[in-house]
């Protein structure tokens, strides 16, 4: 088991949506998503931090998505594709990295959605068992159309 004082946690995470010309990984923070109908199949970017990696064991991230308490993650392969990966190392052996998975998901109406990202991890044995060791939420909107105009409310 692994020594808490040590343990690797979650910095932050958050989503983005996927829009033409746009990279995946690209850090920008988004709150909201546009869905012309629901239920839809939707794709977001999710944009992570993590600290305190051992650089020895294993680590393992899974996101869901919920919407009024109700996993609407899409099923997927049991290893998602990383499409950003940005480690940094100290002097003092400090590893800390940034990364981007995509995860799918089916938005069921306009509304308020969590993410949840759990940190699992696993010693380097052979008999070692996934173990959760951190879990971060963030939250997005979701509605047909979005607008930075004020007076289009009513």
């Amino acid at each position: 088991m692994m020594s808490n004082d040590v343990q690797a946690k979650i910095a932050f995470v958050y989503t983005s949506e996927l829009q033409p010309g746009m990279t995946i990984g690209d850090p920008t923070p988004g709150l909201t998503i546009a869905c012309s109908e629901f239920p839809a199949n939707s794709i977001i970017a999710v944009n992570f931090g993590v600290i305190g990696f051992n650089g020895v064991d294993n680590y393992s991230l899974d996101v869901k998505i919920y919407f009024n308490d109700e996993d609407i993650t899409s099923p997927s392969q049991s290893n998602k594709n990383l499409f950003k990966y940005r480690p940094q190392w100290s002097d003092e052996g400090e590893f800390v990295a940034t990364m981007t998975i995509v995860e799918s998901f089916t938005p069921k109406a306009p509304g308020i959605y969590r993410l949840e990202a759990s940190l699992l991890f696993k010693e380097a044995k052979e008999e070692a068992v996934w173990e959760l060791i951190d879990v971060k939420s963030s939250y997005f909107a979701v509605a047909k159309n979005w607008s930075s105009n004020s007076a289009t409310q009513g």
